[in-house]
This record gives structure tokens, C-alpha cells and sequence, in this order.
């Protein structure tokens, strides 16, 4: 499983990123900001765990600082195709500015998030 990590990690640029697995979830720890420049490293990241056939992501937004419409259009691309497919797309940690812009469009409606990645992972247990 490590080997895949290593080789999903190293399609990325210059992102604040780390991830791993707890079972059969993949865990994605961002970050930084999170933007423009950035967000096309975050989809060939998602598109090639689930191209693996990973179905279920908690991704901890914790230490990101800033984020902008082209991270947010990630998480939304990434929600549909594993909606479609009977995955899960959780975030965790989501405070301060993020956690604003969020709010302001009404994304906690439609993403379900977590206070942090234990609680993601123990929400998944459970279903």
C-alpha cells in the first residue's frame, strides 16, 4: 500500500500534502493554501486513488489557510463520482477562513464534515 502512496504523492507539485490509509479509507491531510495553482495536483490525486479503486476519502482540512473556487470545484467533482459509485467524500477539520467560505455557500449542506479525522473515520465504521 505504500508503494501506491508513494506513487499517487509523486504526480503532485509543490502542494502541503500527505496521505495514507486507515483500512479501507484513504485519508488525505492538506495543507496551506489551497487555490488556482494548485487544485489540478488535487484532482490527479483523488482521480488516481479512485482510478485504484479507493471508494472512501476523509480529507483533513485542518491546517489549510485558504481556499479558493477551483479547490472547491475538486471536492464537488470528486463528491459526484464517488456519490455515483457509492463512495464517500468526508471532510474533517474545516475551520477558520475555509470553514467561512463554506458557510457562505452553503457547502456544510451539502458536503458532510467533521471535526476532525478520527471523527470522519469513525462515521465510516459505523455506516
Amino acid at each position: 500500500m505504500e508503494k501506491i502512496h508513494k506513487e499517487i504523492l509523486g504526480l503532485m507539485g509543490k502542494m502541503d500534502i500527505n496521505c495514507w490509509d486507515e483500512k479501507d479509507v484513504i485519508v488525505v491531510d492538506l495543507g496551506g493554501q489551497l487555490d488556482i495553482y494548485n487544485s489540478g495536483d488535487l484532482q490527479k490525486l483523488t482521480d488516481a486513488y479512485i482510478a485504484r479503486g479507493f471508494r472512501k476519502f476523509v480529507v483533513n482540512l485542518e491546517k489549510v489557510t485558504y481556499l479558493d473556487s477551483s479547490t472547491i470545484s475538486v471536492f464537488i467533482h470528486s463528491f459526484r463520482v464517488l456519490e455515483k459509485e457509492g463512495g464517500k467524500w468526508l471532510l474533517a477539520g474545516l475551520t477558520g477562513a475555509p470553514r467561512e467560505v463554506f458557510e457562505m455557500a452553503k457547502l456544510h449542506d451539502v458536503f458532510a464534515t467533521f471535526p476532525d479525522v478520527d471523527s470522519a473515520l469513525e462515521s465510516l465504521q459505523s455506516a
